[in-house]
């Protein structure tokens, strides 16, 4: 395990978390940190809270690739605030149904981990409603958020759906790094139980199928290099 990655273990090893740190939050831009701190509280779970913080540093990376090859403009708000909100609903579930959704030793979900994950995404899209209406953002951007809060888990129906707006799509792989990333590759390892060099290989053979966008796939593709070189 590398000196870097701090790691509570507790007796349920599925629980283990990275402790939050306020140094995370010059990660996420300033125009976007109160959003952030309004929802903190509900983001101490499953180190969700974390996870916002470190997804925002490729925000700018993926956009860009993205608006370029593509030769339109996102709207980095929605982008921002369904990053902010995607994980919320974790804070309805308990710590069995938390453990029950991290036992998988890939990216592919078993039989056991669906049912919180869908349940997250549900009591999410309520919460983030809610709060989206508190911080007056428009009903268009409310609904287009609400929808990647709802469907961020689930790339396979983003796909074949065929009219799902750019935003959703991109906003699915940006949350979908944290699963690449040094901090969260480590974590892993412990909280589900799997050899690191094993761990990568499953990562690597699910990369395809759980992003959207070839921008995703391009950049989780070099996340992925990058631990294996740690390795």
């Amino acid at each position: 395990m590398p000196d870097d990655v701090p790691l509570i273990v507790p007796e349920n090893h599925f629980l283990t978390y990275i402790p939050w740190d306020s140094k995370y939050l010059s990660f996420i831009p300033p125009q976007y940190q109160k959003y952030f701190l309004d929802c903190l509280p509900l983001l101490h779970v499953r180190t969700t809270d974390v996870h916002v913080a470190v997804c925002f540093q490729y925000f700018d990376r993926l956009i860009q690739s993205y608006e370029t090859n593509h030769r339109l403009i996102l709207d980095k708000e929605v982008l921002a605030l369904s990053l902010i909100l995607h994980d919320i609903g974790w804070s309805q579930l308990s710590e069995a149904e938390i453990a029950q959704s991290l036992g998988v030793k890939g990216l592919k979900l078993n039989a056991t981990a669906i049912g919180p994950k869908e349940k997250h995404a549900v009591e999410g899209e309520k919460i983030a409603r809610q709060k989206l209406v508190g911080w007056g953002i428009v009903q268009d951007k409310i609904n287009l958020i609400c929808l990647s809060v709802r469907w961020h888990d689930e790339p396979d129906k983003i796909r074949k759906n065929g009219k799902t707006p750019p935003e959703a799509e991109l906003f699915a792989d940006l949350d979908h790094f944290w699963s690449f990333t040094h901090l969260n590759f480590w974590q892993d390892t412990i909280r589900k139980g799997v050899d690191p060099k094993e761990y990568a290989a499953n990562l690597g053979a699910d990369l395809d199928s759980y992003f959207v966008t070839q921008e995703g796939k391009d950049l989780a593709g070099h996340l992925l290099s990058d631990r294996i070189a740690e390795l």
